[in-house]
């Protein structure tokens, strides 16, 4: 039986198992933490996203992210202001962070990563927007005195 209608504008990226996945693999030079965040981008991509001459570029952003959530750890544990012999002072962790996560911006655009990249078509309709009462109900705001 044929099917009626026109094809749907987005298909799932689907592979027969045991296939082979043409996805990259990390390379070796990376280490274990860096392997995982080069996994989890290759994965949430389609497949035919990448090729091996993004291979630098995407594990400069594995490493980067991996120095940002260090350094995010790092800010988050000792504080934006640490105390030194002079006084009080920015962490030395918040210049890692944002160096990193600029960075990461900039790659992100390059790799088509950002949402920008991703949006098919411009938007036919424009947003609408948002109620003070819908703004409210977004916020889990209620109105019932609870003393």
């Amino acid at each position: 039986m044929t099917k009626t209608g026109r094809k749907p504008y987005e298909t799932t990226d689907v592979m027969p198992f045991g296939a082979n996945s043409r996805r990259l693999q990390p390379p070796d030079c990376l280490g274990e933490l860096q392997k995982r965040a080069f996994l989890d981008l290759i994965t949430c991509v389609p497949r035919g996203q990448f090729r091996a001459s993004d291979l630098p570029l995407l594990a400069r952003y594995a490493e980067l992210v991996v120095m940002a959530e260090t350094a995010s750890f790092h800010l988050g544990a000792d504080g934006m202001v640490i105390q030194s012999e002079k006084g009080s002072r920015v962490n030395p962790w918040f210049q890692i962070y944002r160096d990193t996560t600029r960075e990461l911006r900039v790659l992100a655009q390059r790799l088509r990563l950002d949402p920008k990249a991703r949006a098919k078509k411009a938007p036919k309709t424009e947003a609408a927007g948002v109620s003070y009462y819908e703004r409210m109900a977004l916020e889990d705001f209620d109105d019932v005195d609870t003393h």
